[in-house]
């Protein structure tokens, strides 16, 4: 990159230097000038204009203009592209503590607004009378699903993660209720896809889609999809949106299944504490004395 060489100035005499520097802060006006403009305006000289253009590995100063030109417009073009996003080079901690809940906001918000209460419905009816709840998903939304499915087991329900298809393990399982959620942020992830297709063709699983909006391919191998926010954003804000919204989309589904068996939860809860010491390691003190 042009700018980048000019900013590090490796090499370059003090009047070449002279001349970057203008550059960098004329970038606009100087694909209008000619070389001996430039040279004016930097206090220099011609031949040191066109000195640091081969030092910079082109062939002159029209290359010079040509390669400038195009890079002010690839840089113009992702300003207009970030000028958007909620965090920048200039956010301190101040604005992160703000600006993160209202991302965690707007993207629960968005994906509520855009759920179909009947598909939610109809999802709920299947996953209430599952035997097993399958989660599949690869990279991100993988440590998603292994924490859905932690959430899941809490409630006594037999839940595993896949970032794979395992055929003969399905094979085997072919007789139980199933549902399998598959997670992918944009909805166009060809793994995910692939694995959709697969459940859907060779298995009795009831196959739920929650993903982004580029969803068009795997919507077909879905029974039901249920849409997430994303912000297609170029500085991975779209992870945090994302994560946020698949998240609370499962956690919907958890609190259904909750309010389902709330009292026998309730029960194993109880019976969980009568042995909380040991779960947290507590000390007994009337054993520790021999009391």
């Amino acid at each position: 990159m042009i700018m980048e060489k000019l900013k590090e100035e490796a090499s370059f005499t003090s009047h070449e230097k002279e001349v970057a520097h203008y550059v960098l802060k004329h970038m606009d006006q100087v694909p209008e000038m000619s070389t001996s403009e430039l040279a004016r305006a930097s206090f220099t000289s011609k031949a040191t204009v066109v000195r640091l253009c081969k030092k910079l590995g082109l062939s002159g100063y029209q290359q010079f203009k040509l390669k400038l030109v195009e890079e002010l417009s690839q840089k113009k073009r992702m300003d207009q592209l970030l000028q958007n996003e909620p965090i920048t080079n200039e956010s301190s901690y101040t604005d992160i503590i703000h600006v993160l809940p209202n991302l965690y906001d707007k993207a629960v918000t968005n994906t509520r607004l855009s759920l179909d209460k009947n598909s939610m419905n109809r999802i709920n009816q299947v996953l209430q009378r599952a035997e097993c709840i399958d989660i599949y998903g690869t990279g991100i939304s993988y440590i998603l699903a292994q924490s859905a499915a932690f959430k899941f087991s809490t409630l006594g329900v037999e839940c595993s993660v896949y970032e794979s298809i395992n055929g003969h393990y399905l094979a085997a399982r072919q007789n139980k209720k199933t549902i399998a959620f598959l997670i992918s942020f944009t909805g166009a992830n060809r793994t995910v896809i692939r694995m959709a297709r697969y459940l859907r063709q060779a298995t009795n699983n009831y196959v739920v889609g929650i993903v982004g909006p580029h969803n068009h391919v795997i919507r077909k191998w879905c029974h039901e999809i249920v849409e997430i926010a994303n912000r297609d954003s170029l500085v991975s804000l779209d992870v945090i949106t994302s994560f946020s919204a698949a998240t609370y989309v499962l956690d919907i589904f958890f609190s259904l299944l909750l309010s389902s068996c709330y009292e026998k939860h309730a029960i194993s809860s109880l019976e969980m504490l009568k042995y909380r010491h040991i779960l947290l390691d507590e000390v007994d003190v009337d054993s520790e004395t021999g009391e």
